[in-house]
Order: structure tokens, then sequence, then C-alpha cells
């Protein structure tokens, strides 16, 4: 039986968040794994596994380097169970287990990496860039060789689980998706995070920038990213 459900986004500082059953539920494709309180979380009529950290953090951790108490990180051992769309203007995400309706604009594939990196291609400055399918990204990220010669806009605090809180600098620039253009604040990578990822052929992350523009069908079954227009 198709089972589908919407909820109500909670955009803290662009983390996309929602609740469900009474729990604050960060989803984050930029992780393997799920991370809770307890080890199993009830989402959709099923039962799901959750590590109690990562990394050497713990949920409680993660909510202080954020800023907001979560409950449950949302990684893609569930999120790849579903198929699911976001549409930040109306604030809310879909999650179904048959295909959703989608009248799209284009369509680009998600690219699965062997150590479970989920990426796709876009174009910066004329150039083909794969970067990392991130919904957990608050700021996207792109290689210091496409900001060089940018101005610097600001400077903005950021956090990642693994290292904790960082600032990095932030340049305003373009990027597109299937010959549709959109604007990216990106930032800059500590260089411990920034070096295992171009070992994979992985040059950054995008996140909110794209999410924000967009309504975003993620079909995790078929591996393909569909878009259309808000408006």
């Amino acid at each position: 039986m198709n089972m589908v459900k919407s909820f109500l986004i909670d955009l803290f500082d662009g983390h996309l968040i929602f609740e469900n059953d009474g729990l604050k539920v960060l989803v984050d494709t930029g992780c393997p794994v799920t991370i809770g309180k307890s080890t199993h979380f009830d989402f959709m009529g099923q039962s799901y596994q959750c590590m109690t950290e990562f990394g050497g953090k713990n949920i409680a951790e993660i909510s202080t380097m954020m800023g907001y108490d979560i409950d449950v990180f949302m990684g893609m051992n569930i999120i790849e169970q579903f198929y699911i769309q976001t549409n930040y203007q109306n604030k809310e995400i879909t999650f179904s287990t048959e295909e959703i309706p989608f009248d799209s604009i284009c369509s680009t594939p998600i690219i699965r990496g062997r150590m479970g990196e989920v990426c796709i291609d876009l174009t910066v400055k004329g150039q083909n860039v794969r970067l990392a399918l991130d919904t957990g990204a608050r700021i996207s990220y792109i290689d210091e060789n496409f900001t060089n010669g940018e101005p610097v806009v600001e400077t903005r605090d950021d956090f990642n689980p693994m290292i904790g809180n960082f600032s990095t600098p932030i340049y305003s620039m373009e990027a597109s998706i299937c010959n549709q253009t959109f604007p990216v604040n990106f930032g800059k990578l500590p260089p411990v995070m920034a070096m295992p990822l171009k070992m994979m052929g992985i040059y950054g992350a995008i996140g909110f920038d794209m999410f924000n523009a967009f309504t975003v069908l993620m079909d995790f079954k078929k591996n393909m990213l569909s878009l259309k227009c808000n408006t």
C-alpha cells in the first residue's frame, strides 16, 4: 500500500527540519546514517535503525553546534527508501513510498558513490563541477579554484558534525543545473573536509540555495533529481 505524508518544514537557519510524532527531524542527504537519541526511529509505518553517535558526536552535541534542539538526524539509510519532494516556498516536504506526480522543467542524474556519497553535476563559471547533494547544508560550498578572483561578500559561521564549528568567507555566484540558472552563496570548505572530497572527485556541496530556488523531487529508486520553478 502506498503511503504519502507531507510535513511542515521549519527552515531554521536554512536547515531542513520537520516534526514527526513530537520529534524534531533534520533531513541530511549528506550523511549516510541516521543519528538519534535512541537506537530506533519509527517513521512512515516502519522502524529504522539509528546510531546514537557518529564521528564521535551524539545528537545532543550536534544540536549544540547548530543551535537548535533536534531529536533525529535523518541520513540516507532512511531517505533513500522514499520519493521526496521539497517546496521551500510553501515550507513543505513530502515523503512517498511510490512515485510522486511531478511536472518538471528538467531532470538530472543523482550520482551515488562507493562511500555512500550522493552527488549531482552543475555548471559554475562555464565549467562542469560535481557537488555533494546535501539537504543538511545551510551554506553551499565549492572548491577555491572557482572562487579565486571573486569578492568576499561576508563571513558566516557553520558547523560539521565531524569537525565542529568553523567560519567561511562567502562568495555570491551563479550556478546552472540542466540550463536553469540560480544564485548561490558559496563558502570555502576547510582543508580537512575539502581534501577527502577532492579525492572522490567532489568539489563542494549544494544545499539550501538550490532547494530554495526550485521545488525539488528526489527519486532515489531511479537516482534522478527533478526540478520545477517556484511560483
